[in-house]
């Protein structure tokens, strides 16, 4: 039995050779009454005149595509079983077994008929394939000419490059914090206060970080530290703090600390660390575990050695006097040395060379005899 490609490939093949055999060629009459085709704008891009060429062709190649599209959905309708049985009876009287060999036999015999066959098959398999995705939009989807309303002035070459342009954005928004700093931070000083140190309820120390002029991911960040030994604990209660914090537990400055930017405002890290520290002391006072057989790991911490001087060398009282006694000896010595114009002023050498080379140059220059140019007693 017959399939229905085939059958519609060669009915577009006999529907295209009559249609090519049925132009007959007009008289000369009509031929020289026919208007000239119009001509294409004239465009120095090749960009541009390529897009006319392609548009040119899409719509030369319009009207084939939709007419092999109608016919294919015709005879997907009309090609029943039924209709192609009857067919493939009828191609056995031709001493064919199926209507498409009837046909393909019939089509060889017939001048040109592979070149044509060949394009009709790749213009089924475009339309069967449909248009390919444009990969340069996003979704491989042809880009929407209403969408783009952007209307783009032409560029005069007048105009400075990007990275000038961010330097003066740098610029105006330093000026703009040198205009803050000088008329608006002196109206601050009404709201300063005293510094109070912190009450022994006042035990957790929150530090902050804010980028100014600019939103950083590092902002929502809160840090928290406190050291066990300002909690109402006891030495037990302490111990197991300690090693409930693990490496959060700084052993040579005895304070723990914590943070958090797990959540995207910094009231929302601060009330997580304070709810956190509040679950660790709860943990503490629990009397159940004391984890007193539990030892206090530190392997983690490493301690880095700073040489600080050695006490040896600190200046001690008896050194200092002595130092005094050393040079007080030293200008009095320079003092009478001085006295009988043994001590070497090296201010006065200098001034005193420079002086005689000074005058060496006046003696040379005076020294020196003009000669006369040639020919000056001629003239006279």
């Amino acid at each position: 039995m017959a399939s229905t490609s085939p059958a519609a490939r060669l009915c577009a093949l006999v529907c295209r050779r009559v249609s090519s055999s049925a132009h007959q060629p007009l008289p000369r009459a009509q031929r020289l009454c026919r208007p000239a085709a119009p001509r294409a704008p004239f465009s120095s891009c090749a960009p541009a005149r390529k897009r006319q060429r392609e548009a040119a062709a899409d719509d030369e190649d319009a009207p084939q595509r939709v007419e092999l599209t109608r016919m294919n959905q015709a005879i997907a309708e009309l090609a029943t079983p039924q209709r192609l049985q009857q067919l493939d009876e009828v191609a056995k009287q031709y001493g064919h077994n199926t209507i498409d060999e009837y046909l393909a036999a019939t089509l060889e015999n017939t001048p040109g008929w592979a070149s044509e066959e060949r394009e009709v098959d790749e213009q089924m398999a475009k339309i069967m394939q449909g248009e390919r995705p444009n990969k340069t939009s996003f979704w491989y989807d042809e880009d929407d000419p209403e969408c783009n309303t952007e209307e783009l002035e032409d560029f005069d070459e007048d105009d400075m490059t990007s990275m000038a342009h961010a330097r003066l954005e740098e610029i105006r928004e330093m000026r703009q914090y040198a205009r803050l700093a000088v008329w608006e931070m002196p109206l601050l000083a009404k709201f300063a206060k005293p510094f109070e140190r912190p009450t022994k309820e006042q035990v957790l120390r929150w530090r902050y970080t804010t980028f100014m002029g600019e939103e950083h991911p590092a902002e929502c960040k809160v840090v928290v530290q406190f050291c066990p030994s300002d909690l109402d604990l006891t030495p037990v209660q302490i111990s197991k703090l300690k090693k409930l914090a693990g490496t959060r537990f700084d052993p040579a400055k005895n304070v723990i600390k914590m943070s958090s930017n797990s959540y995207e405002h910094q009231a929302q890290n601060k009330q997580h660390l304070s709810e956190l520290v509040e679950k660790l002391i709860a943990a503490a006072k629990d009397p159940t575990d004391t984890f007193e057989d539990v030892p206090l790991d530190q392997r983690y911490y490493k301690a880095v050695h700073k040489p600080r001087f050695p006490k040896e060398w600190r200046m001690t009282e008896e050194r200092r006097l002595e130092l005094e006694e050393y040079r007080r000896l030293a200008e009095v010595e320079d003092k009478e040395r001085e006295e009988k114009g043994l001590l070497v002023n090296g201010a006065k050498k200098i001034d005193e060379y420079m002086t005689q080379k000074l005058t060496e140059e006046l003696r040379k220059q005076q020294s020196e005899v003009k000669v006369p140019a040639r020919g000056s007693r001629a003239r006279r």
